[in-house]
This record gives structure tokens, C-alpha cells and sequence, in this order.
């Protein structure tokens, strides 16, 4: 009988340990998995912040592609052309890549991981995308900077300077400067509509980015409006959907 009771009482104790094993295991799961939640909604604010510094130097580049005009300056002006753009920091994917690896992401609905994907396709896709841009700007061709001072020209006092009276280095600098920009706008155009697909209404009017909207995407979010997410979801929505997936989790009010 004693041994009886031994065999029971070891027997109760692996079972107790293994549980004890199995929920320490499971609550660690959870909690990484309310975590890596947590992150995603942190990382898409920090992106949109970055979407909207990117739109709005992209857009004022824009706005100063006038270089392709003839150069003419009037007598006794020194004219000086800089180009030169600090890009923000590139949007990040790290907390995506690591959702992508636990769990939390396969437990989410067929819609909300397509939004997930689409979104950050589209964030790779800018970020490539700068990549290339800063390629040009630096390795093509470098930064540019020009200075044209009538009074170091052989041309008669006041009398305007126009292309022609420039020396062949400088001439070849403003053309490089051309091409560089000819470059950019082309560039920055095609990050300014990826920007808009993903961009909420209220950005997208902040910014002036309607040109860059794609006329199909108005007809889908004006038809999204009842319906479950799906593709063409905004850096926005998405935070919104992914912040009721943890509130709906019951883990989440004990983390």
C-alpha cells in the first residue's frame, strides 16, 4: 500500500511538472506572440512618420526640377546651383520579418496577413526604390554645385551671361545636373505613387499626393467601407486592424 501510494504520489508530481512545463511554455509563446503584435503597430506609426518626411521632400524635389530651362544670368549676378538631398531613414521591416516567424502571424485571418504582405511589398519596394535614387545621386553622378560669376568671364561688362559664354566645364556640369535631375523626377514620381497606395486619405490630402493616387484605389476604398479588410488597406488601417487583434485577445489584458 505504501509503495502503492509512492508510485501515485511520483506519478502526480511529473504530471505537475510537465504541466507546470507546458504552461510556462505556452504563456511564453503567448506573450511573445502579444509582443510581436505590439511591435508591428509601433513599427507601421514609425513608417508612416517616415512616409510622410519621404512624400514631403520628394514633392518639394519636384517642385525645383526648373534646371532643364536655359541658363541665363543677369549682369554682375553670382548664380550658384546646389543639389544636394539628405534622404530620411528608410522604413523598416524588422518587426514584420519577426511576426512573419512566430506563430501570431499564421493565427491571423486569410485578409489581415494579405494586407500585412501587401503593405509591406510596398514598403520594400520604396525602400529599393531609394536605394536607386541615392545610387544616382551619389555614385552616377555626385553631388552637383555650380557657380556661375559673371565678372570671371571674358564677356563685356554689363551683359548678360547666357549658356553659351560659360566655360565647356561648367557647361558639362550643368548638363550632368540635367541628366541627374531628368534621373530623380522619374524616380521620385514612382515612389511618390507607391507612397500614395498606402497612404490614408488624410495623408494623401495633407501631402498633395492626389496626383500620384491610383483612380482605381478611390473605387475599391469607396467600396471597402462595409466590407472586411483586404487588398489596398493603409498603413492606418492596418495599425487599426492590428490594434483590435490584440485587444480582442484575451492574453492581452494580463500583458
Amino acid at each position: 500500500m505504501v509503495e502503492t501510494e509512492a508510485v501515485i504520489s511520483t506519478l502526480a508530481g511529473g504530471v505537475t511538472a510537465l504541466f507546470a512545463v507546458f504552461l510556462t511554455f505556452y504563456l511564453r509563446n503567448q506573450w511573445q506572440e502579444i509582443q510581436s503584435l505590439r511591435a508591428i503597430q509601433t513599427e507601421l506609426e514609425q513608417n508612416t512618420e517616415r512616409v510622410r518626411d519621404l512624400a514631403t521632400l520628394l514633392t518639394g524635389d519636384l517642385q525645383r526640377q526648373q534646371v532643364d530651362l536655359p541658363i541665363e544670368v543677369p549682369p554682375g549676378t553670382r548664380l550658384e546651383i546646389r543639389y544636394v538631398v539628405s534622404f530620411p531613414s528608410s522604413l523598416s521591416t524588422t518587426a514584420f520579418d519577426q511576426l512573419k516567424h512566430t506563430g501570431m502571424f499564421l493565427r491571423l485571418s486569410p485578409d489581415v496577413r494579405r494586407s500585412l504582405l501587401e503593405v509591406y511589398d510596398t514598403i520594400d519596394r520604396i525602400n529599393r526604390l531609394r536605394q536607386h535614387r541615392e545610387r544616382i545621386h551619389f555614385d552616377d553622378i555626385g553631388n552637383v554645385h555650380i557657380v556661375i560669376d559673371p565678372t570671371e568671364l571674358d564677356i563685356e561688362p554689363d551683359t548678360s551671361v547666357s549658356e553659351a559664354d560659360l566655360s565647356a566645364e561648367t557647361r558639362q556640369r550643368l548638363s550632368d545636373l540635367r541628366q541627374l535631375r531628368r534621373a530623380m523626377k522619374e524616380v521620385n514620381r514612382s515612389i511618390l505613387r507607391l507612397i500614395a497606395s498606402i497612404a490614408s486619405p488624410a495623408m494623401i490630402d495633407e501631402l498633395d499626393l492626389e496626383p500620384f493616387v491610383d483612380p482605381d484605389r478611390e473605387r475599391e476604398r469607396g467600396s471597402r467601407a462595409e466590407s472586411p479588410p483586404s487588398d489596398g488597406v493603409d498603413l492606418e488601417e492596418l495599425r487599426s486592424i492590428l490594434n483590435d487583434v490584440e485587444r480582442h485577445s484575451v492574453w492581452s489584458r494580463f500583458m
